[in-house]
């Protein structure tokens, strides 16, 4: 099992209590930099493998070899959300042309947007754009309290959004995480689009 550990944004105290029972229970813990390994280092040990600019992509493919043919269970531990602009998605891309049916858990983390709207104390009540510099429009979009998902999607596709997942009820009872979107939701859905 590989598990994609998010290390949130720098503060040994914002780790998950998740993040850390995994790091102290898997058999290698990799970290792509000195500013993971320094939050890792007092739970575990981990090894660094550093993803230089220029060789980065020879670096995650030998990496992603090296982890396809390994039985025992590994975290790549990263900074922020391993969903959110991480060096995990190269890996990953590289995991499933090697390997498709490798198991991959995602363990996410405090991301740098929850903590800088925090430390602002700026609140979120409508919509929140999340991007890089480079980019002005979404690619992804996650949609919080979708109680009206098939009337959000046909909003999204007017948008060019193609690709869509409903998550509806995250870590209560009646979980669900399907590609199937219902008329109608409980409040505490999600539906999460990409173009």
């Amino acid at each position: 099992m590989l598990y994609a550990v998010g290390l949130g944004p720098g503060d040994k105290k914002m780790l998950t209590l998740k993040a850390v029972e995994i790091i102290k229970k898997v058999e290698e813990v990799i970290v792509p930099g000195k500013m993971a390994y320094e939050l890792v280092k007092d739970i575990r040990e981990p090894r660094i493998v550093e993803f230089p600019m220029r060789r980065a992509e020879k670096v995650v493919k030998a990496l992603a070899e090296e982890i396809a043919h390994k039985s025992g269970d590994i975290a790549f531990c990263c900074l922020g959300d391993p969903m959110l602009y991480s060096t995990f998605h190269h890996l990953y891309n590289e995991l499933i042309k090697i390997n498709p049916k490798i198991e991959v858990e995602i363990v996410p983390g405090i991301t740098s947007v929850s903590c800088a709207l925090a430390k602002a104390k700026v609140f979120v009540e409508k919509s929140l754009l999340v991007t890089t510099s480079e980019f002005l429009e979404a690619d992804v979009v996650a949609v919080m309290k979708s109680k009206k998902p098939l009337e959000i999607a046909k909003k999204l596709r007017d948008q060019g959004f193609s690709d869509f997942w409903f998550v509806e009820r995250m870590f209560m009872e009646g979980e669900k995480v399907t590609k199937v979107l219902p008329e109608n939701a409980d409040y505490f859905s999600l539906v999460v689009a990409r173009k």
